[in-house]
């Protein structure tokens, strides 16, 4: 069964301002018909709705990206949430078998932005999946050895001279995830990217 949350449910179980939540809900989400038909409706939030707002937030209050920004970057990666395994399965027990997904244990974002001589703006990501990290003997030295795996988002071969490099932001997302689910106080085995085979590296 989905749980559903109201407003000051949600904000107050995430340590969010009530007044900040509502706003990014308003930016973040489409407006509310039922809200909009019948006045002093508590709006509801499913789980991927309440994360998709904090989400959100968490680019703009966190990592400082202007709303316009924000709301591209949620876009961007909308359809790489789903296929990590980043939204609420109804079915439970839900796991990524599919290649080297399943040895991932988290995820990295590194949120790059082209150069435009115009106005407009266009994101790159560079994700890096952490298999594992242990320590290791190198030369004398104690290091940790980090296994990995990287894809990119959005890179176009041609436009790899335009990404402004000296503008790189992180986006622990397993952890911010991870993070919602446990506030929200919600099944974790609903989320493969939070599954036993996914958890995160101890």
């Amino acid at each position: 069964m989905i749980k559903f949350f109201t407003n000051r449910e949600v904000s107050h179980r995430l340590d969010i301002n009530l007044a900040k939540w509502k706003r990014w809900s308003r930016e973040f989400l489409p407006p509310d018909p039922l809200g909009g038909m019948q006045s002093g409706f508590a709006r509801q939030y499913s789980p991927d709705g309440a994360f998709k707002v904090y989400f959100g937030g968490h680019l703009v209050a966190d990592l400082k990206f202007t709303i316009p920004e924000a709301k591209q970057i949620v876009e961007d990666l909308h359809g790489w949430f789903a296929e990590k395994g980043f939204y609420f399965d109804v079915k439970g027990n839900a796991t990524l078998n599919k290649g080297v997904d399943q040895l991932v244990k988290r995820y990295i974002i590194y949120i790059m932005r082209e150069k435009r001589i115009d106005n407009n703006f266009e994101f790159i990501y560079n994700v890096r999946g952490i298999i594992s990290n242990e320590p290791a003997n190198y030369k004398g030295f104690e290091i940790t050895k980090e296994l990995y795996v990287e894809t990119s988002i959005g890179l176009q071969p041609e436009k790899v001279s335009t990404i402004d490099l000296n503008i790189v932001k992180t986006l622990n997302i397993t952890d911010v995830l991870n993070n919602f689910v446990v506030r929200l106080n919600l099944d974790r085995t609903h989320y493969p990217a939070l599954s036993s085979s996914n958890s995160s590296i101890s």
